[in-house]
């Protein structure tokens, strides 16, 4: 029998899909995302829900105050609006209006489901105590829209205690939701390398005595052997280097080379010992070289933390909506990134959750492909899953 927030959930299916839809239909890019969020801004003023002032338009942040007697948590509960410079594959339904952009990470469907929890919550604020902070956030694709709405205050004023997020995902059944305690997505960083030695002719190298080229593809090898013995392998480190720059001729020993690629960590303390050791590896190659180097490292997202207080609440919210045997566990960490986690390192109280939309009978879902398409009946499940959740913390 489905819970009673699941058949309120499901009772608005008409709506959660015609919004789903209208946001496919017109994708934006990254920090282009004027008509969604404007479309997001309007449809909570229709509900009703106070809309936070936001120095962007790419952004909305709306609070919605709970009636029920005691203070109360303050719960942020966050979506993404954007979409992927790729051009959907045809044929497919509610076809992508925009040449060469489309929904295919989910973006949509996330957007959809949270205000669908906006308009549930809404109908029942006497239920609960506390704020909800409702967080549709620009340009997660490209890593830069949580850092954006949080210099914009949005876990200020009131200063958020738990933050919640949720993402599609095609490995789990449509109707499951998959947690993982601790590290669970890596953060990603880039670098680019660059190596300076003596130019000159290539069949006289010793008159240069300083290749730059040769000293960087030592640097592109000995760098994996970096990974496999100064960072302990069930703490993991991917590096990858994928690009390497250098030459104008086959007959010219080049002066400068440069290579460059990115580095996931799964947890806080890996991370902040990559940098120094690469610089130390490279250094000490390239100086046997007789050549120097430059290290430029670029910090992106951190790695994506749950909480495990949170977690075993969010399971217990999650059981209540589907039954336990819709629980699942997500038993290895992810080594992709997902800027939530600029979130949730500000916000230690947090969790981020998995949706199953992997429908019956069907091949999993590819996302970031043109023929990606999210199973309209995991929409009830994750805006449900918002509602239970404020309820397990404030009800």
């Amino acid at each position: 029998m489905s819970s009673e927030i699941l058949q309120k959930a499901q009772s608005l299916r008409d709506y959660l899909v015609d919004c789903k839809r209208r946001i496919h239909r017109h994708p934006e890019l990254g920090m282009q995302e004027l008509r969604t969020a404007a479309f997001v801004r309007a449809e909570l003023e229709k509900m009703g829900v106070e809309i936070q002032p936001l120095d962007t338009e790419v952004g909305v942040l709306g609070l919605i105050r709970g009636t029920k007697a005691g203070a109360g948590k303050v719960i942020a509960l966050r979506a993404d609006m954007d979409a992927l410079p790729i051009q959907e594959a045809a044929g497919q339904p509610d076809q992508s209006e925009a040449t060469g952009v489309m929904h295919a990470c989910g973006h949509d469907a996330h957007t959809a489901m949270l205000l669908g929890a906006a308009k549930l919550l809404m109908s029942m604020r006497e239920r609960f105590s506390g704020v909800v902070k409702l967080i549709f956030q620009p340009a997660e694709e490209t890593l830069g829209g949580s850092e954006l709405m949080i210099r914009l205050g949005c876990l200020e004023n009131p200063k958020v205690d738990i933050m919640l997020g949720q993402h599609g995902i095609g490995e789990f059944a449509t109707g499951d939701i998959a947690f993982r305690e601790g590290p669970s997505m890596a953060s990603s960083d880039t670098f680019s390398v660059t190596v300076k030695g003596v130019g000159g002719h290539g069949a006289y190298p010793h008159n240069s005595g300083a290749d730059a080229l040769l000293a960087a593809a030592n640097c592109v090898t000995s760098l994996q052997g970096l990974i496999t013995r100064q960072f302990n392998a069930v703490d993991p480190v991917v590096l990858s280097i994928c690009t390497f720059h250098g030459g104008t001729a086959k007959n010219i020993i080049p002066e400068e080379v440069a290579f460059g690629g990115s580095i996931r960590c799964q947890t806080p303390e890996s991370r902040g010992r990559i940098k120094s050791a690469m610089d130390r590896m490279i250094g000490s190659i390239v100086t046997g070289y007789n050549c120097t180097h430059e290290l430029d490292y670029t910090y992106g997202v951190p790695p994506l933390v749950n909480d495990p207080a949170v977690v075993a609440t969010m399971r217990s919210a999650a059981a209540k909506l589907l039954g336990e045997e819709h629980v699942k566990t997500m038993t290895q960490p992810r080594m992709g990134s997902e800027d939530y986690a600029r979130y949730s390192e500000k916000i230690p109280a947090s969790c981020f959750a998995r949706l199953g939309i992997w429908q019956d009978g069907q091949a999993q879902p590819k996302f970031h492909n043109p023929a990606f398409v999210f199973d309209e009946k995991a929409l009830p499940v994750g805006a449900g899953f918002f509602v239970q959740a404020v309820l397990e913390i404030n009800g």
